[in-house]
């Protein structure tokens, strides 16, 4: 006999009310709403002629010295500015080359401009790490100073420049010229990076730190890595700067196998009032330009991703 305690302790079988009821399928998802429409305003057409002006001012002067380039001396001096080259002449582009000894100042600037970008991003670093994230005392104070630097006029350090130059023997060398660009463009990298490294995780460096590594090793295998886009950014900004720079190699530079295009292309010009060929010289600048442009049209996107990461610290 089945007592009524093992009839209570026996379950009773699930019923089709109990029994779970199929999953519900989703809906069909639809893609996203496309974006409406910016409506047009009348003072929206008036930034845009504004930025087309701009546009086509910067490119008609880029396309008045390649067509320049491309002209005779004799072309040059009798036809007006905007008449067209009568013919496609690259040999004007050779002889800039070797002739005018534009081949010599190429290599100068690419040799000053690598070499004060590469040290003075290397100091920037170690300089912007520190002030980013270690918390020392007077950190504003120093940070203040490298900002500093970029509120002082460079011409007031012409004097100083030379004096110091001329004491340390580095007059008239690329070793103080490449000195001279690093830390030119030192307060600008260290303000950049200061801002980009600020917003990285501080939770990286915590875990590194559990798992044993010290500050070097958590700067080298942590923070650096991530610094891509900063890195890029002053990276390029001061290769363009020590490339199109002339008054610092004006000061410092004398010998004309060491000068780098600017200052080369400077000198050329006064040698154009004595007779030299002009399309030479204005193939020279078009040689001088175009590798910038081109670097600055392919590169731009990493240049505004680096220097709005701080701008973007919630």
């Amino acid at each position: 006999m089945t007592s009524s305690t093992d009839l209570a302790a026996e379950p009773t079988p699930a019923g089709p009310a109990d029994a779970p009821s199929p999953p519900v399928p989703a809906p069909p998802r639809k893609g996203a709403p496309p974006r409406p429409r910016a409506r047009f305003r009348p003072h929206h057409l008036f930034f845009y002629l504004l930025l087309g002006a701009v546009a086509l001012s910067s490119i008609s002067a880029y396309a008045w010295v390649f067509n320049v380039s491309m002209k005779t001396n004799a072309e040059f001096i009798s036809s007006p500015p905007w008449q067209i080259a009568e013919g496609w002449r690259w040999e004007n582009y050779s002889n800039a080359w070797d002739r005018a000894n534009i081949g010599l100042f190429f290599g100068n600037s690419v040799m000053i401009s690598v070499a004060s970008t590469a040290i003075g991003v290397v100091l920037a670093v170690f300089a912007a790490y520190p002030l980013a994230r270690i918390a020392f005392r007077f950190s504003g104070v120093v940070l203040g100073a490298f900002l500093l630097g970029l509120m002082i006029p460079w011409m007031v350090t012409f004097a100083p420049l030379y004096l110091i130059m001329q004491d340390l023997g580095l007059l008239d060398s690329r070793i103080g010229v490449i000195l001279v660009y690093a830390t030119y463009n030192l307060p600008f990298n260290v303000f950049v990076l200061v801002g980009f490294m600020k917003t990285l995780p501080y939770e990286l460096e915590e875990a590194a730190a559990m798992d044993g590594a010290g500050p070097t090793r958590t700067f080298l295998s942590v923070i650096l890595p991530l610094m891509g886009p900063g890195l890029a950014s002053v990276a390029i900004i001061s290769f363009l700067q020590n490339w199109n720079e002339f008054f610092y190699a004006l000061l410092l530079i004398h010998s004309p196998e060491k000068m780098p295009l600017p200052l080369g292309l400077f000198q050329l010009g006064q040698a154009a009032d004595y007779g030299t060929n002009w399309a030479t010289l204005f193939a020279g600048m078009m040689i001088t330009v175009t590798p910038v442009l081109l670097g600055f049209a392919l590169l731009q996107k990493h240049i505004t991703k680096g220097l709005t990461a701080g701008a973007l610290k919630g």
